[in-house]
């Protein structure tokens, strides 16, 4: 990597950064480090800040206070830092009639890296058969890695992705996360925006959570990761008169002399009841509970099983701790 930082100092580093994107909304205080092999995920509630946090690290933006560090040198000018930097955007068209080696050698050119790294990041990418394909003919997942690479090709210190696995299927969201995991392994500090808990799963070692342009003190990657776990069923009367009935019969599922299983606590919903499910796999338990609903009796309008998102977790945090900051 470019001149790799002292040891001990970190790849990232923001001081109470502020940053006004307009009169109603503005990041305020925000704080963390990522270190080398680190990654750190930012995540929040939509409109919470998190692209914009990730603009002003990779220098797109200017903030209004305080300051960001980058391999413990303060960024005065983007052409000071940017061999430490390596940014993949949300979204970045690929140009028409140019194949996977013309754009990669061209990538190398551009940011001053060996052209001997060529082959070496095609078969980190695992793109070595697609090298004579043209880039707008691979699949989401491919040019996504296509983008990875093109962005460590100068071996920087710090690779800044927003929402990084953002309309890829399953399988090539999997091969993506195993890259980046390789280039942690490899010594890359990592950050990136998400709303996606397998992300946090893979690729995180800490949280900044983000709620109104502000920092969430409390929210460690244990607990956003323990609450993203917590899955419910949502169970909705046919009509308003069997709304009684299915209330009661939910309040059952959770009575020491009821028939078990996995309810932990029942709330009302709206129509229905919402049954918090405890920790584990709750791949039949929509089913079974539906079957028990209908053995009773119930007639059901719908019935949806619901994981939340790390947007869920977050305004749950911001919930939990609201009593605290008025108390």
């Amino acid at each position: 990597m470019a001149d790799t930082p002292r040891a001990g100092t970190p790849v990232l580093s923001v001081f109470r950064l502020d940053h006004r994107v307009g009169p109603g909304f503005a990041l305020r205080s925000i704080g963390f480090t990522v270190e080398a092999g680190q990654g750190v995920a930012i995540i929040g509630t939509n409109g919470a800040g998190k692209t914009t946090l990730i603009r002003l690290v990779a220098g797109l933006l200017r903030p209004d206070g305080g300051e960001i560090r980058i391999c413990g040198t303060p960024p005065r000018r983007w052409g000071q830092v940017s061999r430490h930097i390596g940014y993949v955007q949300q979204a970045k068209d690929l140009p028409d009639g140019v194949t996977v080696e013309t754009y990669l050698r061209h990538q190398l050119k551009l940011r001053r890296a060996s052209p001997g790294r060529y082959e070496e990041l095609l078969a980190l990418a695992d793109l070595e058969q697609y090298r004579d394909r043209y880039v707008r003919t691979l699949s989401g997942g491919s040019q996504r890695k296509l983008h990875v690479i093109s962005a460590v090709a100068h071996r920087p210190d710090l690779l800044i992705l927003d929402e990084p696995t953002t309309g890829l299927d399953p399988t090539a969201r999997e091969t993506l996360l195993e890259l980046l995991r390789s280039l942690k392994k490899d010594g890359v500090g990592v950050l990136f925006a998400s709303h996606h808990r397998d992300e946090l799963v893979a690729l995180a070692d800490s949280v900044v959570a983000l709620h109104q342009g502000r920092q969430l003190q409390d929210a460690s990657l244990e607990t956003v990761t323990r609450w993203g776990e917590r899955s419910s069923l949502i169970l909705e009367a046919f009509t308003e008169a069997d709304l009684a009935q299915l209330r009661t019969w939910a309040r059952q599922q959770t009575a020491p002399d009821g028939p078990g299983g996995p309810v932990r606590a029942v709330t009302p919903a709206e129509n229905g009841v919402k049954l918090d499910l405890s920790d584990g796999d709750h791949r039949s338990t929509l089913a079974e509970l539906v079957s028990r609903a209908h053995a009773a009796g119930l007639a059901l309008r719908s019935a949806a099983y619901f994981q939340p998102t790390l947007a869920d977790v977050v305004r749950s945090l911001v919930g939990r701790a609201e009593p605290e900051d008025h108390a």
